[in-house]
Order: C-alpha cells, then structure tokens, then sequence
C-alpha cells in the first residue's frame, strides 16, 4: 500500500504543481507556470480565469491538460483549480522512482485551502510499473494522506478496481 499511498501522492503534487523537477531538482513551483489555450476569460474581479480550447498547463515536469481550467484566484491566492474535458488529464516525472504517473478524469477538482484533490467520471491513475486504480470517484486527502474511491453518484453501477503489477526481478 505504500507504493500506492507514494504513488497518488506524487500524482497530487502534480496537480498541486510542488514535487520537484527530475530535470534540474529544483522544485516545480520555483518555475514558471505556462498556459496555453484557444481562448481566455479573467474576470479580475471575482479572482477567476477560465481557460478554453486544447487548453495545456505546463510547470517543469508537470502537465496538466483539458478542454476548459478554471483558476479560482482572489488574491492571486489559488483556491481551486477545476479541468474538465472529453478527459481531463495529467502526468508527472518521479524522480525517485524514474518513473511517470499518468491520470485522467471528466473533471479533476483541487481543493487548495483542504488540501484535496477529487477525480470525477471515469477516474485512472497509473503508474508506470508500480499500480493503477480506476473507478467513478477518486479523491485523495493530502493532510491525511488517505484515499478513497467509490462507485460515485448513487445508483452508478461501475467498481472501484486496483491493479498491483509485481516487481521485475533482474537475473
């Protein structure tokens, strides 16, 4: 289970954009954020910037994609961070373990002031060699380090499944 407890966590600070760059190590937040999209809202403000079309957040080995981001931002202070697409996805080098972790949701949620993140809608998370969990409802406490998943709305009929991948063992 700690494989996995490090695994989402790693894929946490993805979305939280701190884990640090197997590039360089110097840590993702301490570089720039780039955005691109087809097209951009801010409403000053309110503290919101809404992000359409192919849209793509890149900091050092973080990348974030989805048709629509919108930064909720009073203060310049991220309070949350919503990606919703066809599938909104993510991935993230782990310097550790040389290895990436890949996800992807209708709607990925980060709750900055409780430290939560929520998968919607389809939810996977893999990482390479190591595990991959998928399910309707993900959501990853990052105070507590707990995870849950879950069936989702009432009345879905789709399981959590969790995948463990054996350790290669070199002759």
């Amino acid at each position: 289970m700690n494989r996995i407890n490090l695994a989402l966590f790693s894929l946490i600070l993805t979305l939280l954009i701190t884990a640090p760059s197997h590039a360089d190590s110097i840590p993702d937040e301490n570089l720039p954020i780039e955005i691109t999209a087809d097209a951009l809202e801010v409403k000053e403000t309110e503290g919101i910037s809404i992000y359409t079309g192919s849209v793509k957040i890149t900091q050092g080995t973080t990348q974030i994609l989805g048709d629509k981001i919108t930064l909720i931002h009073p203060n310049n202070q991220i309070e949350k961070a919503i990606s919703i697409g066809k599938q909104a996805s993510f991935k993230r080098f782990l310097p550790e373990e040389q290895t990436w972790v890949k996800g992807r949701a209708n709607k990925i949620t980060y709750f900055a002031k409780e430290r939560r993140v929520v998968f919607e809608g389809q939810a996977f998370i893999h990482q390479e060699g190591v595990s991959s969990i998928k399910g309707p409802h993900i959501t990853y406490d990052l105070t507590k380090q707990i995870l849950s998943a879950s069936r989702g709305i009432q009345g879905e009929q789709k399981r959590v499944k969790m995948i463990f991948y054996p350790e290669k063992v070199e002759e």
